[in-house]
């Protein structure tokens, strides 16, 4: 009897067990397949501030008495994020221009970037907001005119169109990202995402010109610090 009453104890406590291992495996496949399978698509503005180190070609546009190109120009950007679990991948547009004078003399410059950025949750707190960490890789197109105002244009003279240039620099950065999201507490709705990157460029690519053969080019490192205000919509 007491053999017996052994046995069963033995049986209960392992099918016990064995049940308790089962329903985590079936919690954790859940979890794996809600990742796999819970898609959203969603799509944000943003505004941002960019820290750039001082760009190489400016000691140059000094001794040609142009203004050099200011560290703090502002960006707007455009761009659709894609949910997965506690993955995210942005895909966004950003685009700034800035304009500098000093007496006669100026430029203009416009930049455009493409960025395609992966980020994975890796703090959520019990108010929903999140904390995201990854890595985005960028194409970017900085164009650089600059001017002296003093020149006269005569139509009919050519070799009297003025002292412009225009130059442009092709750059490919990788930036490592940290990003803070606020979360409605209840449902998954995202109001705003703080996000701070670091981008390094991985080619020091020299300034080009479309109109005209650049000599004593030099080569542009370009890294820079990207803080944006990205807004849901």
């Amino acid at each position: 009897m007491k053999k017996l009453y052994t046995t069963f104890v033995l049986v209960l406590i392992f099918q016990m067990g064995f049940s308790q291992n089962e329903n985590q495996s079936q919690i954790l496949a859940s979890d794996a397949e809600d990742e796999k399978t819970n898609f959203s698509l969603g799509y944000y503005f943003g505004v941002g501030m960019l820290y750039t180190d001082a760009l190489d070609i400016n000691p140059f546009l000094s001794e040609s008495n142009v203004p050099t190109v200011r560290r703090f120009p502002f960006e707007f950007s455009l761009g659709m994020t894609g949910d997965f679990g506690k993955n995210r991948i942005d895909l966004d547009i950003g685009l700034y221009n800035q304009e500098r004078e000093s007496g006669e003399f100026g430029h203009n410059i416009n930049s455009v970037q493409v960025t395609l950025r992966y980020l994975r949750t890796i703090i959520q707190f019990e108010n929903n907001n999140r904390i995201f960490a990854g890595a985005g890789l960028s194409y970017r197109l900085t164009e650089l005119e600059f001017y002296d105002k003093s020149e006269t244009i005569d139509l009919d003279d050519p070799e009297s169109f003025g002292d412009l240039a225009k130059i442009n620099n092709r750059q490919f950065p990788i930036s490592p990202s940290l990003g803070y999201s606020f979360f409605s507490s209840k449902g998954n709705e995202e109001h705003l995402r703080i996000q701070l990157s670091y981008e390094f460029n991985l080619s020091n690519n020299n300034w080009e010109s479309d109109y005209a053969r650049v000599n004593n080019s030099i080569d542009e490192t370009g890294n820079r610090f990207r803080l944006q205000l990205i807004l849901p919509f």
